[in-house]
């Protein structure tokens, strides 16, 4: 079979030129290596923490001397049984109160104060009966085996009570850091031994400053009144007996002023 000629104006295609082989590419570079990272430095060990100081030991000298208080209270009003009986009580806070004026000891005080028992106190002549002594010493001397940081104590009745003039003191020298705690403490520790203040009212501490209160109460229906006081160097109690509140503010002022001695 044969083909006809192609017509004289159709040309001939050019043969399709091959292509060039694709171009093969780069290697792909290798990526750098990681550098590694400083090794953590290890942090510095925690300090450890400052120890906590104890907490100062709150004072007792007020409590104790209301107890002591409330104690002789009740010996006055009864026998010399009552306080061996109680003496077991109170000598249980020996080792409470022992140092409890350390920390205040170290203070240094304007004035030296000391206390004493005076020959006659507001006219009245110091009792020299051999039992009430006997109560008085022995608590004074349990006082300051208690309180070793106390410059002195002392403790005495005065007057005559078939006259129904009785009073009785007790009284210690001694650094003091809050003087008006020191004499609540001194009322809530006379209640402690059973002899209970109601009434208690500020009244006048008088030239020698401080803090002052009395109150009313009773021992065997004998009618009370116990004032207190407390400054920097001082804590104390009298107790007039068969009087009111209002019959000794006048003469508290000056009872406290032959007990305590500044200077």
């Amino acid at each position: 079979m044969s083909y006809p000629p192609p017509s004289p104006d159709q040309q001939p295609g050019y043969p399709q030129q091959p292509g060039y082989p694709a171009q093969p590419g780069y290697p792909q570079q290798p990526g750098f290596a990681a550098q590694p990272g400083y090794p953590v430095q290890p942090g510095y060990p925690a300090q450890p923490g400052y120890p906590v100081p104890p907490a100062p030991k709150k004072s007792r000298a007020g409590l104790w001397i209301g107890i002591t208080l409330g104690v002789l209270l009740l010996c006055c009003g009864g026998s010399l049984g009552t306080w061996y009986l109680l003496k077991d009580t109170a000598d249980q806070l020996e080792q409470e109160v022992e140092g409890v004026l350390a920390s205040a000891s170290a203070q240094a005080a304007a004035k030296e104060i000391t206390v004493i028992a005076p020959a006659t106190l507001a006219g009245r002549p110091k009792s020299t009966d051999p039992q009430l002594e006997t109560v008085t010493d022995t608590m004074k001397s349990s006082f300051e085996a208690s309180l070793p940081s106390a410059t002195g104590a002392v403790a005495a009745f005065y007057g005559d009570q078939a006259k129904q003039d009785l009073v009785m003191i007790f009284a210690a020298s001694a650094r003091i850091t809050d003087p008006g705690q020191e004499v609540d403490a001194a009322f809530a520790g006379m209640g402690t031994s059973g002899v209970v203040a109601t009434g208690i009212v500020p009244v006048d501490p008088g030239p020698l400053g401080g803090e002052a209160k009395c109150g009313s109460a009773k021992t065997e229906s004998v009618p009370l009144v116990v004032c207190a006081w407390g400054d920097k160097g001082s804590l104390g109690m009298v107790v007039w007996y068969f009087k009111t509140v209002n019959e000794v503010k006048a003469e508290f002022i000056q009872v406290r002023s032959q007990i305590e001695q500044v200077g």
